[in-house]
């Protein structure tokens, strides 16, 4: 099932749910590429859209109802969510994180993160199953099925981040001298040893983003005392 389906589906009786423009046609939907009820591809997606490559029929006129539905919803395009076809739940980092690290997800789900709030998160990202954690981060497919590597890498980045390594050095693994000193060389050489093969990878990048701010980390601190 598309994203978009899930969100329609989920936003059904939701106050924000758009109202349809027209009066639906059967047709090809060309974000799905189904045969169901549409609407005039040309009042959802002007002409200045160009991601042509993430349509399913980039030759259809149409789109399915569950594609403006979903692609209308303002909070489909206004930040992270996640959506099981049930619900449809905007998301913070640290939501993001909760969700990341659940024992167990739904039977059918779909997932956003972003921080530039400007893109369309549903015909970017994937449908996945139980067994699937595929998320679209901006504009990156990061899969995290495997659940033992997540944790070992989300495990190194936490501890270096602890060790007063901070995110925009994790992100860009150019650490200046003061820094160095700070930690130790050898402590920066075994961690850039073990990063520098990995730090440009969409998996990288997202753990990155997940890690706590400066501000839970010190509500941590507070609270162990």
């Amino acid at each position: 099932m598309h994203p978009v389906k899930l969100i329609s589906k989920a936003i059904e009786g939701h106050p924000e749910r758009p109202v349809l423009p027209c009066d639906p046609v059967h047709g090809v939907c060309s974000v799905t590429g189904e045969e169901t009820t549409c609407v005039p591809r040309r009042l959802l997606l002007s002409k200045d859209f160009t991601n042509g490559d993430v349509l399913a029929a980039p030759e259809s006129s149409l789109v399915s109802t569950s594609a403006y539905y979903a692609l209308k919803f303002k909070w489909e395009r206004m930040g992270s969510w996640f959506c099981d076809g049930n619900t449809f739940d905007r998301l913070t980092r640290q939501d993001v994180r909760a969700k990341v690290f659940a024992p167990e997800m739904p039977d059918m789900w779909a997932a956003y993160a972003t921080t530039s709030y400007k893109k369309h998160g549903s015909l970017n990202t994937k449908t996945n199953t139980s067994a699937s954690r595929v998320w679209l981060f901006e504009m990156r497919i990061v899969d995290l099925t495997d659940m033992e590597r997540v944790s070992e890498w989300w495990g190194k980045l936490n501890g270096a981040l602890r060790s007063g390594i901070g995110r925009s050095v994790l992100e860009s693994m150019v650490c200046p001298p003061f820094l160095i000193k700070k930690i130790g060389i050898d402590a920066w050489m075994d961690f850039e040893a073990w990063a520098k093969p990995k730090h440009m990878s969409s998996l990288y990048s997202f753990l990155c983003y997940l890690l706590p701010s400066q501000e839970e980390l010190k509500n941590e601190a507070r609270a162990k005392y």
